[in-house]
């Protein structure tokens, strides 16, 4: 992989992070209920979860110990793609 785009998908990760920083900051979960109200926000919402299943599937058959998969993958249906973001960066980390 390219230093190009590890710097790449490093600098989306970091910000995609940053952006849930200043949205929890700014109006905490309070958002999330409108956000559930809506259908669009219902089919977003659906959108993530199958997100977080591909990226869980993708972190199973990266990692090596299950446990560790695991525990990556669990967070990520609670907490989101930030959690999809760190594990890509520490994996990029790790690249040669």
């Amino acid at each position: 992989m390219t230093q190009i785009t590890r710097a790449v998908v490093g600098f989306v990760a970091l910000a995609f992070i940053g952006l849930c920083v200043l949205a929890y900051t700014a109006i905490g979960w309070q958002g999330f209920d409108r956000v559930l109200a809506e259908p669009w926000g219902l089919v977003t919402l659906a959108d993530v979860m199958a997100g977080a299943v591909c990226m869980s599937v993708v972190i199973f058959y990266s990692e090596t110990d299950w446990r560790v998969a695991l525990a990556w993958s669990a967070p990520i249906f609670f907490l989101g793609h930030v959690v999809s973001c760190i594990w890509v960066i520490l994996r990029f980390l790790r690249a040669k």
